[in-house]
């Protein structure tokens, strides 16, 4: 915000999350969990924010990021992760594959970071609405168009 530039946030869910706990136990769940935020970790630039937002949902904030180039990080996100494969640690069997829904906002001047993190929450939300294991951008929204 100090020096005009864009900045974008994303908003990622683990989809189905409970089903892995419900399926697996809590150390599967816990599993997916850290997969999760390593490929999370090692998608964004070290200039980036990446966090938990909360339950199974992370956030990146994305300094000099317009809506583009975070939509680009987003997918980069989504598809590394719907293509990591986790196996059962005591057997060595392999796991049902984790995809992740995410909103991508960008912050506009004069608004008030709920605000964009509202949007942002829309954009996701919508893309669970899609079919889950998808992207979808604030500009989406009112369109009903969902990218994959």
């Amino acid at each position: 915000m100090e020096t005009g530039g864009p900045l974008g946030i994303l908003l990622i869910d683990i989809d189905h999350f409970k089903k892995f706990n419900d399926n697996y136990g809590h150390q599967i769940g816990d599993q997916v969990l850290r997969m999760v935020a390593k490929v999370f970790q090692e998608s964004v630039r070290d200039v980036d924010l990446a966090a938990r937002y909360g339950g199974e949902e992370l956030v990146a904030v994305v300094p000099g990021a317009d809506l583009d180039r975070c939509a680009e990080v987003a997918e980069r996100i989504r598809s590394r992760i719907a293509e990591a494969r986790l196996t059962r640690r005591s057997t060595g069997r392999a796991i049902a594959s984790v995809t992740v829904s995410v909103g991508v906002a960008q912050f506009r001047l004069a608004e008030s970071a709920e605000a964009t993190i509202q949007r942002c929450d829309r954009a996701l939300y919508q893309a669970k609405r899609a079919g889950r294991n998808r992207i979808v951008t604030e500009n989406e929204i009112d369109s009903g168009i969902a990218a994959a």
